[in-house]
């Protein structure tokens, strides 16, 4: 079963700059976000997991149809554009 949900979380740009608060639109599975709308582009799973190195969190990496990626924490509280 997967839910729909609204956020407001904290974006890091490429460059390890904060870009602020930002609302997405994601959908999620029994573990974490697997559809973000951000920024104008829909972000897909793309099955690869791991850990933010600096805060040891558990992420996903997502990416475009156009092969723009980020990674969202599981929670959907946080994002680094790549």
């Amino acid at each position: 079963m997967s839910t729909h949900q609204t956020l407001r979380v904290q974006v890091t740009d490429t460059n390890q700059r904060p870009r602020g608060v930002m609302t997405i639109e994601a959908d999620f599975d029994h573990v974490g976000p697997y559809r973000v709308q951000h920024d104008g582009h829909t972000y897909w799973f793309t099955g690869k997991s791991g850990t933010h190195r600096a805060s040891g969190v558990a992420t996903r990496e997502m990416a475009t149809a156009d092969d723009a990626r980020l990674w969202i924490t599981l929670g959907g509280t946080a994002i680094w554009e790549d």
